[in-house]
């Protein structure tokens, strides 16, 4: 049976830099800065975001139980307003290069993911919440950071560089299996550097670090980011191996038909 999850996976890759070294931690003072764990998060969205991106990633998934697979994803970024939709595709191993999903976040409204099942000539459509390979999800893989209230916790540094510790607990009535994050972000650039993820237990079930970061003209990215879930014993390395801002992008990418074609395509 196929991965079919790997096909909603996106180019998450936008955190920042994290290494192991002395810290000394700070805390907020004032209420002068009680907001600002929001204005940063703030910051960050606003620096990741782009009319329209195409991304080349590889994804190097590691287990216990497995041998080691390795998988290479294009995908095609629309940003308008307060809509988002992206179109995924495998494009290694050659075997899966049928499957395709388009994802659509609309502010306001649950996200959607359709893929289109050539077998049986129907789309199917899932939600945030399942989980896929590796035992994660594709809410946290999306990021869905409006579903969660964000404080500073304080302020530490790390190997000279200044760090926000920023605290995100999840906002009532909004469902997802992450209760609380815990994120490190830069405060010279406002990228993430760290992230972990908890359950409504308290438990901690992901860690998401960045271990190279690289820079083109839209500014510094991260080029590799690993993701551990001691709850599935997995390891995964995602590369982004290219990454462009085209002008445009043809509205068809963005279509469930592009989704058939594709499909029709691989046969």
């Amino acid at each position: 049976m196929k991965l079919v999850g790997l096909f909603i996976i996106l180019a998450l890759a936008t955190f920042g830099c994290s290494d192991a070294g002395t810290t000394q931690t700070t805390q907020p003072e004032s209420s002068s800065v009680s907001n600002k764990g929001k204005e940063a998060m703030a910051e960050y969205l606003k620096l990741d975001s782009a009319p329209f991106r195409k991304n080349h990633v590889r994804f190097t998934i590691t287990s216990e139980d497995e041998p080691e697979k390795v998988f290479e994803i294009d995908t095609v970024r629309k940003q308008a307003g307060p809509e988002t939709m992206t179109l995924t595709q495998i494009v290694k191993p050659a075997e899966d290069t049928d499957l395709a999903s388009l994802t659509i976040e609309s502010e306001g409204k649950p996200t959607s993911i359709a893929t289109y099942v050539s077998s049986m000539s129907e789309f199917r459509e899932t939600d945030t919440g399942r989980m896929f390979f590796g035992g994660l999800t594709a809410g946290e893989l999306l990021g869905e950071w409006n579903k969660y209230d964000y404080r500073l916790l304080g302020e530490k540094a790390v190997d000279g560089q200044q760090i926000l510790e920023i605290e995100g607990k999840l906002k009532k009535p909004n469902a997802s299996l992450i209760a609380k994050m815990n994120v490190l972000m830069r405060a010279d650039n406002y990228l993430p550097v760290e992230l972990q993820l908890f359950d409504a237990a308290g438990r901690q079930i992901r860690t998401y670090k960045v271990t190279d970061i690289k820079s083109d003209a839209k500014g510094p990215y991260a080029a590799r980011t690993e993701i551990e879930n001691p709850v599935y014993k997995t390891r995964i390395a995602v590369e982004v191996l290219k990454r462009e801002f085209p002008v445009n992008v043809d509205d068809t990418f963005f279509t469930r038909d592009k989704l058939k074609q594709i499909a029709a395509r691989s046969k």
